[in-house]
């Protein structure tokens, strides 16, 4: 496991989000382009079925 991996243990996916600097592409991406997205939530190491729910909520 690289050593961004193992930081992200603990880490809520907000705080991935704004520690790699992808909040606002995210937020963006989320409402325009759900591929890059999910793109975006895999490189953050979330599993398929943590992406899968935040891709079809309405919250962001």
């Amino acid at each position: 496991m690289s050593t961004m991996q193992s930081n992200y243990a603990g880490m809520t996916i907000i705080e991935r989000l704004k520690v790699t600097g992808q909040f606002e592409t995210f937020k963006r991406a989320l409402k325009k382009n759900k591929a890059k997205a999910r793109q975006i939530l895999e490189s953050l190491k979330l599993d398929q079925k943590s992406i899968e729910r935040l891709l079809s909520t309405k919250k962001w």
